[in-house]
């Protein structure tokens, strides 16, 4: 007999799935421990675990959905807050190369798989009245120094430390074209091209960057994003355009996000339903089958 490979289904331990490879390509079998002997049993028994399996998948990719809609919802009045998009993707059959099987990414050859990207739509205007919050109302993200390196962030209810610095909430410098923004004692004005001025005297200029895709930023936390595998591209001056006293808030629908929440969890729900009868199903087809062996 071939080798056989124990897949990772993460199954009761009633049964096990295996894979065997012949000469039509790769078949699954449950293999079923009776009396000291393997046997190799197919036909209903593994159609019914392949539909514990797709149950199991569907149920872990709506609670993955539920779990995002409620950090979106969570954040709907946080500043600058950026929601998380899903998208469904399908899952690709395997690839032969130079003689072997190479599996998409993601590593499941079953099971449908949930892609996240940033919504970067910006979020509605807010009137704050203090100087040191900035909206942007053009594309582009706030450049901040963090212990970590530098993040991105659109969120720009800013403060001042005791060394006359800008700031974001959590500690991180607001960086300027020449680094840190220096506000001294004067004061502070800004320009809707992101130029500094105090007292009348220029002080830089905010940088503002973007992204080739910011739709793949990471978000760190905080309103914080990282940049993997993308170099961020300064927006040119006549391309900015910033608002002292206003801050941007979030881009969350509520309305849309509970909708989206509520028909996730129906959807976990009818797949729950779905894995308690087959798994019921499966229960019934191994006493059958252990009544016989002992028959």
């Amino acid at each position: 007999m071939p080798p056989l490979a124990l897949c990772n289904s993460p199954l009761c331990g009633k049964y096990c799935l295996l894979h065997r490879r012949g000469g039509s390509g790769w078949t699954a079998y449950r293999l079923r421990i009776h009396c000291g002997s393997a046997r190799w049993r197919s036909g209903r028994s593994i159609a019914v675990i392949r539909s514990l399996g797709r149950a199991e998948n569907a149920m872990q990719l709506e609670q993955a959905r539920i779990d995002v809609l409620a950090n979106n919802l969570a954040n709907a009045n946080s500043v600058g807050f950026k929601q998380v998009l899903m998208r469904t993707i399908q899952p690709q059959a395997p690839v032969a190369e130079n003689g072997r099987i190479r599996v998409p990414a993601g590593g499941n050859l079953n099971a449908p798989m949930l892609r996240q990207a940033v919504d970067t739509r910006p979020g509605p205007m807010q009137s704050t009245g203090r100087d040191t919050d900035i909206a942007i109302m053009s594309r582009g993200f706030f450049v901040v120094k963090t212990p970590d390196g530098d993040r991105y962030t659109r969120a720009g209810s800013f403060a001042v430390d005791d060394q006359k610095r800008l700031i974001v909430p959590g500690g991180g410098l607001v960086l300027g074209d020449s680094g840190p923004i220096d506000l001294g004692e004067g004061n502070f004005a800004l320009s809707s091209d992101g130029s500094i001025t105090v007292d009348g005297q220029a002080a830089g200029r905010l940088r503002i960057v973007d992204f080739p895709d910011a739709t793949a930023l990471q978000r760190q936390g905080a309103n914080l994003f990282s940049a993997e595998n993308m170099e961020p591209v300064t927006v040119p001056p006549a391309e900015i355009a910033v608002a002292q006293g206003h801050v941007e808030g979030s881009n969350v629908s509520p309305v849309e996000t509970l909708i989206a929440m509520i028909q996730a969890q129906r959807a976990f729900e009818v797949q729950s339903k779905v894995l308690t009868t087959e798994d019921q199903m499966l229960d019934k087809s191994v006493n059958t089958m252990s009544r016989v062996g002992r028959g």
